[in-house]
C-alpha cells in the first residue's frame, strides 16, 4: 500500500441544490478518492470542525451573517474555494489540507481499497468511524455499562433487608440523576459530594467496568494535556482526538503518561481496557 499511489482531493458537489449568494452558486464540499483504480466520493466534515474557528471565519468574512452560515454548513462557491486555496486562508485551508492527510492515513493504516467488498458506503463509515472523537466513544460506552450494571444490583437488591443501602443508593443513582450529562461529570461530582456511597456501589461492580472507570478517569485527567501536546487547534487541524489518533500516536503517549503515575503492569492494564473500548465501539459501528 506504501507504493500505491493515493489521490485525495476536496471539489464541490455541483449535483446537489445550490445555494445562492450575491449572484454565486454554493455548492456542498466533497472529496473525491482514488486508489489503484478504485473510486469513492464522500462528503467532506471540514463544517463539523469550523465551529471552535467561529471567530476566525467571522473575520474572513468580515462579519457577514449570511455567508458565515453557509461556510459553517460546508458550503463554497468556486471562487471562494480558489480564493481559499490561492492565499491559504486559516482555518479553511489548513483543515482541508489536515482532511486529506488524515483520509491518507486511514487507507494506508487499514487498506480499505483492499477488501473485496469495498463500496463507497463502506469507506463513508470508516471515515466516521475512525475519526470520531475518542473521550465521547469511552465517557458514553462506560455510561452504558455502569447503567446496566447498576440496574443488575437494584434489582437484586430490592426484597434483600441487608442490602438496603444498595438498595437506596442505586435507586437514587438510577432515577435521580441526569445521565444526560457525562459520565466522567457523574463520576467526579459524585465523588466530591458522597464518596462513601459511590465507593459502596463501585465495590459491587465487575472487575472489568471497575478497571475501565479508572482507566477512563485517569485518561479523562490528561485529555487537555494530549491536546495541548498535539496542538491541533493552534495549527488550524481537525481538533478531535480520534481512533486514528489512538492507534497512531495517542496509546502511546498515554501509556508512558500512566507508567509514571501507575507504573508498568497497571498502565498496561488500563491501556488494554480502554482499547477494548474502543475496538469494541469499531467492530459495532
Amino acid at each position: 500500500m506504501e507504493n500505491k499511489k493515493i489521490t485525495v482531493k476536496h471539489y464541490l458537489n455541483k449535483r446537489a441544490k445550490p445555494k445562492t449568494y450575491h449572484k454565486d452558486r454554493f455548492y456542498p464540499l466533497y472529496i473525491q478518492i482514488i486508489v489503484t483504480g478504485k473510486k469513492a466520493q464522500i462528503k467532506s466534515k471540514i463544517n463539523e470542525h469550523l465551529k471552535i474557528y467561529r471567530s476566525d471565519i467571522e473575520r474572513f468574512t468580515k462579519n457577514d451573517d449570511e455567508l458565515n452560515k453557509l461556510i459553517l454548513a460546508g458550503y463554497l462557491s468556486d471562487k471562494l474555494l480558489d480564493k481559499i486555496i490561492k492565499n491559504k486562508i486559516f482555518p479553511i485551508y489548513h483543515l482541508l489540507i489536515d482532511e486529506v492527510n488524515i483520509i491518507k492515513r486511514i487507507i494506508r493504516f487499514y487498506k480499505p481499497f483492499e477488501d473485496e467488498n469495498f463500496t463507497l458506503s463502506n469507506f463513508s463509515n470508516e471515515y466516521k468511524k475512525h475519526t470520531t472523537e475518542i473521550t465521547n466513544i469511552l465517557d458514553n460506552k462506560i455510561k452504558e455499562m455502569y447503567q446496566t450494571e447498576l440496574k443488575s444490583l437494584f434489582l437484586k437488591s430490592i426484597d434483600q433487608d441487608e442490602n438496603r443501602d444498595v438498595f437506596k443508593i442505586s435507586n437514587y443513582f438510577i432515577h435521580f440523576i441526569n445521565w444526560e450529562n457525562s459520565f466522567s461529570n457523574f463520576y467526579e461530582t459524585t465523588y466530591e459530594i458522597i464518596p462513601s456511597e459511590l465507593k459502596l456501589i463501585e465495590n459491587l461492580l465487575s472487575n472489568e467496568l471497575r478497571t475501565s472507570i479508572k482507566a477512563f478517569m485517569a485518561y479523562h485527567s490528561k485529555v487537555n494535556i494530549l491536546k495541548r501536546f498535539f496542538e491541533k487547534r493552534e495549527l488550524g487541524r481537525i481538533s478531535t482526538l480520534s481512533y486514528l489518533d489512538w492507534e497512531t500516536d495517542i496509546k502511546e503517549f498515554v501509556t508512558k503518561e500512566f507508567e509514571k503515575i501507575f507504573g508498568e503492569q497497571k498502565s498496561l492494564q488500563f491501556v488494554i481496557s480502554l482499547d477494548n473500548i474502543l475496538v469494541r465501539n469499531i467492530r459495532e459501528e
